[in-house]
């Protein structure tokens, strides 16, 4: 039988009809219409810069669906209802969703790289500035109680660090540069100190190199005045860095991110650039020192469990990285946060 706790016709939210135009209206809330569905009611969606990018300049997405229109995919909340096959959530319980939908037989997913399923449903789950969201219960988690809302919507980024930091294969007291304290970058700066390396984060504002430092980098570069290669070179006593995480999605950052590495070296561009670009490289730079280049993206499922239990046991601190909290109305101002850098991560708490 169905489980089933009331909830409205219609619910808020937050609807992006193009750029800069984003607008807080009323939608119909969803429905069931899977047996393997969960109803939430969302309590907190964070900023990802991807869903800002469509606010700030208007951008073509593959296989683009009228749900779109709603952004957000870093959501949680509290189980209304199921569907009739359902068993392991109730009503009431706090959740956090897996947006990514996989088929899980397609040549990626049958080698365990799910984040490039060919098969992926878009369908399945929506955006979440908004009061109600559905996901199949494959894609729930259950979140304790020693956590908040906001602290839980950090599931999915961390999922996507951890994807990268799977990647480098960082070891025991490698030294590893996080170039920018962003939000992003201040999970890297954890992740890389929980595997027992030395961390230097490079940063040219001042109040994130502050931040990156009371998180435990143990060293911190930048300003206008440094060079930041030469100072990773002279903190590695003139080697470079085993491993390099570029989380700013900038051409100067990644092209400092490839000098800093040491021979042998392996460089993750994390961040993806928007608009595209290009940078300028020496091939005998990678050549030479051996230096491996690579990039990630997104999560596969075994990451979203890992990073909730992260942060379940505080391992990884996220409560420090929330600089602003806002309500769905002020949507707007929450996405204008983000745009001007004039924050860490802003969580929309609905």
């Amino acid at each position: 039988m169905m489980t089933v706790t009331p909830w409205p016709d219609e619910m808020w939210a937050a609807c992006l009809h193009g750029p800069g135009d984003l607008r807080v209206e009323r939608q119909p809330t969803p429905r069931i219409t899977h047996n393997d569905d969960v109803l939430i009611r969302i309590r907190a969606c964070g900023v990802c810069p991807s869903d800002v990018r469509p606010y700030v300049r208007s951008t073509k997405r593959k296989g683009q669906l009228p749900q779109d229109l709603i952004p957000g995919h870093e959501w949680v909340g509290e189980v209304v209802a199921t569907g009739p096959d359902v068993t392991k959530f109730t009503p009431g319980d706090r959740v956090a969703v897996n947006w990514r939908v996989v088929c899980g037989v397609c040549t990626y997913c049958g080698q365990g790289r799910h984040n490039y399923c060919e098969h992926p449903d878009h369908t399945r789950v929506r955006g979440g500035f908004c009061e109600y969201g559905v996901a199949p219960a494959n894609n729930v988690k259950r979140i304790p109680d020693s956590i908040s809302f906001a602290e839980a919507a950090f599931v999915e980024p961390l999922a996507c660090c951890l994807n990268g930091t799977r990647e480098l294969n960082i070891r025991l007291g490698e030294d590893v540069v996080v170039v920018g304290a962003g939000s992003i970058g201040l999970l890297h700066l954890q992740l890389a100190r929980a595997q027992g390396a030395r961390v230097i984060v490079s940063e040219l504002l001042a109040e994130r190199r502050e931040k990156a430092q009371a998180l435990g980098a143990h060293e911190v570069i930048g300003g206008n005045d440094v060079d930041p290669v030469a100072a990773v070179r002279e903190l590695t006593g003139g080697r470079g860095a085993d491993a390099v995480i570029v989380a700013i999605g900038h051409p100067d950052a990644i092209s400092q991110g490839i000098q800093m590495a040491g021979t042998l070296g392996r460089v993750n561009l994390f961040a993806g650039t928007y608009p595209p670009t290009e940078i300028p490289l020496d091939p005998n730079l990678i050549h030479y020192q051996n230096i491996v280049i690579t990039g990630t993206h997104d999560f596969v499922p075994r990451e979203f469990d890992l990073a909730l239990k992260l942060i379940e046991h505080r391992i990884i601190k996220v409560a420090p990285l929330i600089s602003h909290t806002f309500p769905l109305a002020e949507i707007r101002r929450a996405f204008d946060v983000v745009v001007e850098r004039s924050g860490l991560k802003v969580v929309v708490e609905i």
